[in-house]
């Protein structure tokens, strides 16, 4: 009888554990938020002397991202950029790459790994929903270390959610 006890006791638990997650879990499997990103390709003009002077050419768009909420409850709202590439080809490094939001004047480097860009909290069919912000880029120039030369990378703009 009490070998009997324990099973029943293990498959009661077990039930009561996939119930639960199953409850649980329904919530946030069910929120969605899309992100779209518009302008992702990122060209930059020929640079000029006054470019080389001012030590930075900038780049002749942004790329514009746009967060909105298609159901769920709120959630915070995460968009973080990253490079793909480990340099900008030749000899000049990724971090030459540098990226701002539209509302702030402070660049920053591109680095390989995800930097928060913005964050906000969206409520389906309320605050924030939809949002959106540009992101701005300029290159780093050098009169003694940048030859002429093309230069490319690839960034990756991502979305993460969490559920306050």
């Amino acid at each position: 009888m009490s070998a009997f006890w324990r099973r029943l006791s293990g498959d009661s638990t077990s039930a009561a554990v996939l119930l639960a997650l199953a409850l649980f879990a329904s919530p946030i499997a069910a929120q969605k938020t899309t992100l779209s990103v518009t302008g992702g390709t990122v060209a930059f003009p020929a640079p000029t002397a006054a470019d080389y002077i001012a030590g930075f050419i900038d780049a002749s768009t942004g790329a514009t991202f746009t967060i909105n909420s298609l159901n769920g409850v709120p959630r915070t709202t995460t968009i973080s950029i990253r490079s793909t590439s480990a340099s900008l080809g030749g000899s000049k490094v990724i971090g030459d790459l540098q990226w701002r939001r539209s509302d702030l004047a402070t660049w920053n480097s591109i680095t390989l790994t995800d930097a928060q860009v913005e964050q906000r909290i969206v409520i389906n069919k309320g605050l924030n929903d939809p949002w959106s912000n540009t992101i701005f880029f300029r290159m780093l120039l050098s009169w003694t270390s940048d030859g002429p030369a093309t230069y490319s990378a690839n960034y990756q703009i991502t979305l993460s959610q969490t559920v306050p």
